[in-house]
């Protein structure tokens, strides 16, 4: 399997290295073999601040106050690799959080848990996660055991204060599930990305190195049997910032590199005119 170089432990969990795949060229624009269907796992609302920048010259029309978002989750089934889903919105028997962030998170409110949107699919093959920040973590008590759940390296052990905050509900969605970390290091350019990942090895779904909004974020594309598909995780929290240009707010680790990610997406876009876009928070 795609997924089976051991590497390391980290916190207690079974931490692996997915290894890259050289495919052929692949002409992105090209119908693909993957399924996609784009769900809303739970709603929120949180301060806008956190979700777009605005100090940014751009933002100056944009109201400071809460906004609603979505937590999605997108399903991506492949005809012989099994399904995969992108960020895991809510579980069925409530949030894995404790404490302060029970708090925070009391407004979620739930419309269609992980469970029930994964259920009478085929095997779940890999959870995909954008980065680990609570919101895109808190359906995993959903995800059948033994199932790996792939990040982007340097969000397993966060240093900004937010994704501290999170990671210990983080270990407790994630159980025993194996957590692998894709191998940017090592690989190679997609376009105007510098590194990105071919998951399944046939050129249909790739992982994209975004860094900025935390160390790992990772943006997926997918050719779908409507055409290609980016998820720009939380690079782009809202569609007015990906449709300005610009970039998260208060709640991204290290802006300038947001900044910088959130350009080689919106260029990659450019380059593919059928593109689709989903954005971190909205559908």
């Amino acid at each position: 399997m795609w997924f089976a170089l051991l590497v390391a432990c980290s916190h207690s969990v079974t931490t692996r290295l997915a290894p890259v795949h050289a495919s052929s060229e692949v002409d992105l624009d090209a119908p693909g073999p993957l399924r996609h269907t784009a769900f809303v796992s739970a709603r929120w609302s949180v301060p806008a601040k956190g979700l777009i920048d605005l100090d940014d010259p751009r933002a100056a029309e944009v109201p400071d106050e809460r906004r609603d978002i979505v937590l999605p989750v997108h399903v991506l089934e492949h005809p012989t690799a099994g399904t995969f889903v992108i960020d895991t919105g809510v579980p069925r028997d409530g949030l894995p959080v404790r404490g302060l962030l029970a708090m925070f998170t009391k407004e979620i409110e739930t419309e269609e848990p992980l469970g029930d949107i994964i259920e009478g699919r085929s095997p779940l093959s890999a959870v995909l996660l954008t980065h680990s920040h609570l919101d895109h973590v808190l359906g995993l008590p959903d995800v059948p055991s033994g199932v790996p759940v792939m990040l982007g390296p340097g969000d397993e052990a966060p240093r900004d204060f937010m994704s501290r905050m999170s990671q210990g509900t983080f270990a407790r969605a994630l159980g025993d599930h194996p957590l692998m970390l894709w191998s940017y290091d090592t690989a190679p350019p997609l376009e105007t990305v510098p590194h990105a990942v071919d998951v399944i090895g046939d050129g249909s779904l790739w992982a994209l190195s975004v860094p900025g909004h935390t160390p790992g974020s990772t943006a997926y594309l997918a050719r779908t049997e409507d055409g290609p598909v980016l998820f720009t995780g939380d690079c782009s929290h809202t569609r007015w910032g990906w449709d300005h240009g610009v970039a998260p707010g208060t709640y991204t680790e290290d802006h300038e590199r947001n900044v910088e990610s959130l350009g080689w997406l919106e260029e990659l876009a450019r380059h593919h005119a059928s593109m689709q876009v989903f954005v971190g928070h909205e559908l």
